[in-house]
């Protein structure tokens, strides 16, 4: 889906990233040996619910316990019956900040949104675009515990593309891929930066009257079969169900977007076939029109904490729309139901459906919007064990790390207030948030 709307001026500001950014953050002591007791353990791999200690060493899940280690010496934390859940993943964001349905910016920049992300209990994202030295820098800054708290930061660094092709009208300079041989070079250089993804953009739809350049097939072949070489997964940008199909028979790893129009009947089968996953983006194309509907899930204390009141105010008044931000609206009103009608049915085929929401974008908010992600999954047909799974345990098959609630699981878990089980929403309930082992002071997160 062509649904980023950033201005050319506020691209050039990413450059500056590096500028604002920079602070010192003392890695040592990361990890951190905690307890959990008094507990209800969600587990979205078993869909389990049961109640116990929950035991965490050296920022790794021991698993449930049946007693405190003897003289256990780390943190001991009384959840008082409270429902601990995996961190969540959002596995699709463009993470320079928030923009407003009027056009208005919060310029977070990466490190700011990791911030906002983790308060949010998204305790790790895969930003999908973004200044390639910047995004990867900052990340590699982060794992080597030189700064940036806040969520995990996993990136593909740029979008690989045709000339004009999507993500080409941003500012942003990106890699272009032509031609078979262009795909080869790119994805070659790239992987010596050691991408967590490789992002390609294979998106033949026409939005609206217009459409971009896209590359053919034989270069999307080229660059999923090169990045496989280097052991690199691949998130490919589509546009409809035939750039769904043509990517699944190349080997993608992911698609993400859903397409608009009906699926064809045999693509789930196909998907499961090739072991595709999709990442369905659900609220960037339908949160828009959902929320200027109803704005009140703005009013929730998560939503305030991770988000200025110039962003959320605009949802109540449509004066000051752009004729592209209006012709938006009316086309997530248009095709809200078929999409969802089509992730349903994707779910139900046993295709892999993991959580991304495409933040960054108009209506989709840093950290808050996996929430709304994750309420729409269950509407789409999804249970919300399902939905937690698409946000934890699956999610971390696409990037290679282990999120859920067993044993040698990453110790980041959310507690929670209510039971998500009884009702997705209560994702936002949070009490607590636990990165490798250590409770999250949140409000030191929101200091600018």
């Amino acid at each position: 889906m062509q649904t980023g709307i950033l201005s050319r001026s506020s691209a050039w500001m990413l450059r500056w990233a590096p500028a604002v950014a920079l602070f010192a953050w003392a890695g040592a002591g990361w990890a951190q040996d905690l307890l959990i007791t008094n507990v209800h353990r969600v587990d979205p791999a078993a869909e389990r619910i049961s109640k116990g200690l929950l035991l965490i060493e050296d920022g790794t899940i021991v698993g449930p316990v049946a007693a405190a280690p003897k003289e256990f010496a780390g943190t001991v934390v009384d959840a008082e019956g409270r429902y601990a859940i995996p961190g969540l993943v959002d596995t699709h964001v463009h993470s320079f900040g928030n923009m407003a349905p009027d056009g208005k910016m919060e310029m977070l920049f990466t490190p700011g949104s990791a911030k906002r992300a983790l308060y949010a209990g998204v305790v790790a994202f895969l930003d999908l675009f973004g200044m390639e030295q910047v995004i990867l820098g900052i990340r590699d800054g982060q794992r080597a515990g030189k700064g940036y708290p806040g969520a995990s930061i996993f990136a593909s660094g740029p979008c690989l593309t045709a000339t004009k092709g999507h993500c080409s009208e941003y500012g942003i300079p990106t890699r272009i891929i032509d031609t078979p041989a262009d795909a080869r070079k790119q994805v070659g250089e790239l992987a010596a930066k050691n991408p967590d993804v490789v992002k390609i953009v294979y998106d033949h739809e026409d939005y609206d009257g217009h459409s971009m350049p896209s590359i053919d097939l034989p270069t999307l072949e080229a660059a999923i079969a090169t990045a496989r070489e280097h052991d690199l997964a691949t998130v490919v940008h589509i546009g409809h169900w035939q750039d769904v199909r043509e990517a699944t028979l190349a080997g993608a790893t992911a698609v993400t977007h859903t397409p608009r129009g009906p699926m064809p009947a045999d693509l789930p089968a196909l998907m499961v076939e090739k072991g595709t996953m999709i990442i369905p983006t659900l609220a960037v194309q339908s949160e828009l029109a959902d929320l200027i509907a109803d704005p009140t899930p703005l009013d929730g204390p998560l939503a305030q904490a991770v988000t200025g009141e110039h962003i959320r105010t605009p949802f109540r008044s449509r004066e000051n729309f752009s004729e592209r931000t209006e012709r938006w609206l009316v086309w997530q009103k248009g095709m809200r139901a078929e999409i969802l009608r089509s992730v349903g049915k994707l779910a139900d085929a046993g295709v892999v459906v993991l959580a991304g929401t495409d933040a960054g974008n108009v209506g989709v908010i840093q950290g808050w919007s996996l929430h709304r992600e994750l309420e729409k999954l269950v509407e789409a047909g999804l249970t919300p064990w399902h939905a937690l799974r698409a946000a934890s345990v699956d999610a971390g098959t696409l990037l290679g790390a282990k999120w859920g609630l067993t044993a040698g699981d990453r110790g980041d878990v959310i507690l929670l207030d209510a039971s998500p089980i009884d009702d997705i929403r209560n994702t936002r309930k949070i009490h607590l948030v636990i990165q490798g082992g250590k409770v999250v002071d949140r409000e030191a997160l929101l200091v600018p």
